[in-house]
């Protein structure tokens, strides 16, 4: 990674945007219609209300990482060549292809687009507000919101270019673009951004109402800091890059974060009539685009099915084994289906996973040229759930209840405290059918059972709890990501990050442009802790 950064004047070569799926464009930060465009208190307002929009739909949409990335962490799997799942989904691992001609491009830059576009927003809309003849005519009600939430989305937004990116420009309505500007580092990137949630918390101290088509939910200003703690919560324990950095992070910061939000989960009308229409999660519910992959699921399994497909090579890997058995879990866990033939399973569904019907078999094992290790008989119920729910209509879980309650327990496991660590796994591995667990990690039910055939101590059943509970949830509907990228999971020269996207390096003449992942690359995954066969 580079170490020194070149001084720029940006102004309005500042490329704040590129483009969603190699759409070219660049947004004038300092355009001469911003003043215009903010003439009135409604022109005001809606600018402020569309900066969520911006940022939810930088993560939400198929346009952007998140297939990539579910697909990089096992959470599924697809052989098709849409939105780059294919291409970054191979095994052994590629490096990222950070270049604006390539077809996927879009797909790497469409994150850094809509954050930026969200902070232009806030930016602009924020200084607006300071003009006095606006702000009366708004009330003092509508200022307060418009200031909190403004504050609240620039927070989001910078953290999630934290997440993402290996480093991105600090923008508030106090930056001055006529002077030169120079990239952070992500993690100072990710301070700063805490800091404005921060900000955000203490604004929402005055009494408001957010209309509900603001973030398609109800919420007020004693809701929106409720969920602000959550936000800081995950965005503290998914920056690291490791193992090493995700230990680092301030766990007793994050017990406090969890326990001034909700009690409940956190949710979304996402109508994609009304403008809310989540693709990231749509597409990873269609029964015919992908399936669930052996890697991580197959740890539920007990009948050693899942070891003997370990077993086979890579180019041998399928949905059977050579003699044609098929390759299914059998486990106490009820998340799973029951049985232990196809027949079996196909009658008696999990309330996570099912069994492929008679006419999924095969939809997903077309291209054998791609890799039949993809290849399962099982599929999400999870991101079914708002597939099969046309138009597209549903309440859906955003920050989980589950999530926010298994982070606390990663903290307290981290600061030691293993039993109460053991007592919030139980709240949901024991009405999975699982044995009850405590601080010396009893596993008398063996689920998760590793790849060394060991049953998983404490930590892999905390583990095995949050991705149970996490399927397609989080930013970039890739909770399993953010968790297997500092858990040391992610699979050999898997990318740990992405780089500044070189469209916006070339304006500003800071190149070279930044790969990262594929064997012998910087920012790439050593391996996996579970030391897949084959990894080496």
């Amino acid at each position: 990674m580079r170490v020194s950064f070149k001084h720029l004047v940006v102004g309005s070569l500042l490329l704040f945007g590129g483009a969603a799926c190699a759409d070219l464009e660049v947004v004038n930060l300092t355009s001469a219609d911003a003043e215009r465009a903010l003439a009135t208190p409604a022109d005001v307002e809606a600018l402020i209300r569309g900066s969520y929009d911006s940022w939810f739909q930088g993560w939400a949409s198929y346009n952007g990482m998140g297939p990539i990335m579910s697909n990089q962490a096992f959470q599924h799997t697809a052989p098709w060549a849409n939105f780059g799942m294919e291409q970054y989904g191979r095994l052994p691992r590629i490096a990222t292809i950070n270049d604006a001609s390539d077809g996927y491009y879009g797909y790497l830059s469409r994150e850094w687009t809509y954050n930026y576009r969200a902070i232009s927003a806030v930016a602009d809309g924020t200084k607006a507000l300071a003009n006095q003849e606006i702000a009366d005519e708004l009330g003092a009600e509508a200022v307060a919101r418009a200031k909190a939430f403004g504050k609240f989305v620039q927070g989001l937004a910078h953290a999630n270019l934290a997440l993402f990116y290996d480093m991105g420009f600090v923008v508030t309505e106090d930056t001055d673009l006529t002077e030169a500007l120079e990239p952070v580092p992500y993690t100072e990137l990710m301070t700063t951004a805490l800091g404005m949630l921060d900000d955000a918390i203490a604004l929402c101290g005055t009494s408001f109402t957010i209309p509900f088509d603001w973030m398609a939910s109800d919420m007020d200003n004693v809701k929106l800091a409720k969920l602000i703690h959550w936000m800081k919560a995950r965005y503290m324990a998914e920056l690291g890059r490791s193992p090493t950095e995700r230990a680092s992070a301030n766990w007793n910061a994050v017990i406090s974060e969890i326990d001034a939000g909700f009690t409940e989960d956190w949710t979304m009308d996402l109508d994609w009539n009304a403008g809310w229409y989540a693709s990231g999660l749509h597409y990873a519910g269609r029964s015919d685009w992908g399936q669930l992959n052996n890697f991580v699921w197959g740890m539920a399994d007990q009948s050693g099915m899942y070891q003997a497909w370990l077993d086979l090579s890579i180019a041998d890997k399928s949905y059977q084994l050579l003699d044609g058995t098929p390759v299914l879990w059998t486990t106490p866990d009820l998340r799973f289906p029951r049985g232990s033939t196809v027949e079996e399973q196909q009658a008696s569904p999990g309330t996570v996973v099912r069994m492929s019907d008679d006419g999924e078999i095969g939809g997903t094992w077309a291209r054998p040229d791609r890799g039949t290790w993809r290849w399962s008989w099982y599929k999400s119920i999870r991101g079914s759930t708002y597939r099969q729910l046309p138009p597209y209509t549903t309440v859906q879980p955003v920050f989980p209840l589950a999530e926010a309650r298994l982070l606390k327990a990663e903290a307290l496991y981290r600061n030691g405290q293993l039993g109460a660590a053991a007592d919030i796994i139980n709240e949901t591995r024991v009405p999975a059918g699982l044995n009850a667990t405590d601080a010396g990690g009893t596993n008398t039910s063996c689920v998760p059972k590793l790849p060394d055939e060991s049953c998983g101590d404490l930590w892999e059943m905390l583990k095995w709890e949050k991705r149970m509970n996490t399927v397609y949830t989080g930013i970039a509907f890739a909770t399993w990501w953010w968790d297997a990228r500092g858990w040391g999971d992610l699979y050999k020269d898997t990318p740990l990050q992405y780089g500044m996207p070189c469209q916006e390096l070339q304006v500003l003449q800071m190149e070279p442009c930044m790969n990262y992942g594929g064997p012998g690359g910087e920012f790439g995954s050593p391996g996996s802790s579970y030391a897949y066969p084959g990894e080496g």
